[in-house]
């Protein structure tokens, strides 16, 4: 593990010959004839751009994306950015592979936040929202899925145990939320802890983070509603008023048409929980650009793409 060439410790002039997977490939071409290689590269510790000029048809075939490829190259600075020069790839057998080297985690145990998840769950007041979410949360094969889940591909909490991390810090801010505008508290917090559920269904994180099938055909907001619905069906005497709303936070958790939601907030309650989702999000994408790249001492970080601009590191004690 100490040895091992992390993307995060390279520097210009160093040679590399290691492991890491393939973000993306494409094969461009070159001014006179023939085509280079441009591809992105990653591990748990991050993501570089690599260029390959010689034998690039043969390396695209090699750095299928998702795969983890051996790959022996020059690290240089272009343009004030890392990049590597491709030499030579092969591709590695999966037993060879470790996933969890190219797949950051959570920095918080997952233990730990399901336990405050569970709390979340149990301090729920009204009968019918806790035994839904009981019910729900309870289901092994949730609670294994949701444990490891990312929140996303690229963008906030993309790593495992994203989903987790994010439900627990978007449902506590929620509540407190909830009750400062007096709005329905038991409400807010079960439309939180559901609304990105769905996404232990369009996601898998192996090598790298990828959209199953069913995540690129019906997304997450349509798998959670009709997996929610589902389990309020076989629930006796659920109000359908409270189905109705419940139903309707999912929807519209995205907040705008533009941005997938199948609806817009309706309810004071469900445009908490999509103020919330989005509050959640964004702070954490203020944290990661802080912390991108490492220390380097630089006032500014690398452009972030969730928040559409690079972000001041320098922070008062």
């Amino acid at each position: 593990m100490a040895d091992r060439a992390w993307i995060r410790d390279l520097s210009p002039g160093m040679q590399i010959d290691e492991s890491y997977v393939v973000r993306s490939r494409e094969l461009r071409p070159r001014r006179g004839r023939g085509n280079y290689l441009a591809l992105s590269i990653g591990d748990r510790s991050g993501e570089l751009t690599g260029l390959a000029w010689e034998n690039a048809e043969e390396l695209s075939r090699i750095c299928e994306p998702g795969k983890v490829v051996r790959i022996e190259a020059q690290v240089q600075r272009y343009q004030g950015r890392l990049q590597i020069v491709l030499r030579n790839a092969r591709a590695l057998d999966p037993k060879e592979v470790d996933q969890r080297d190219f797949v950051r985690a959570s920095n918080s145990d997952p233990e730990m936040l399901w336990q405050q998840l569970q709390k979340q769950i149990e301090e729920t007041q009204d009968p019918h929202l806790r035994q839904l979410l009981f019910r729900i949360f309870s289901n092994p094969e949730i609670s294994e899925k949701f444990r490891v889940a990312p929140a996303a591909k690229t963008m906030h909490h993309a790593f495992r145990s994203g989903l987790l991390e994010h439900t627990v810090s978007a449902t506590r801010a929620a509540r407190m939320l909830a009750e400062h505008y007096g709005v329905n508290a038991d409400l807010v917090v079960t439309g939180m802890l559901l609304h990105d559920m769905g996404k232990i269904w369009e996601l898998e994180a192996g090598n790298s983070i990828e959209y199953t099938d069913d995540g690129r055909l019906l997304g997450h907001i349509s798998m959670e509603v009709l997996y929610v619905e589902k389990r309020i069906g076989e629930l006796a005497e659920f109000p359908a008023e409270t189905r109705r709303q419940l139903l309707h936070i999912l929807l519209a958790h995205h907040g705008e048409y533009a941005y997938g939601s199948p609806r817009r907030p309706k309810t004071p309650e469900a445009m908490l929980v999509h103020m919330v989702d989005n509050l959640d999000a964004r702070m954490t994408g203020f944290f990661e650009a802080i912390d991108a790249e490492g220390d380097t001492g630089e006032a500014w970080s690398p452009y972030s793409r969730i928040l559409e601009r690079n972000v001041y590191r320098r922070r008062l004690d």
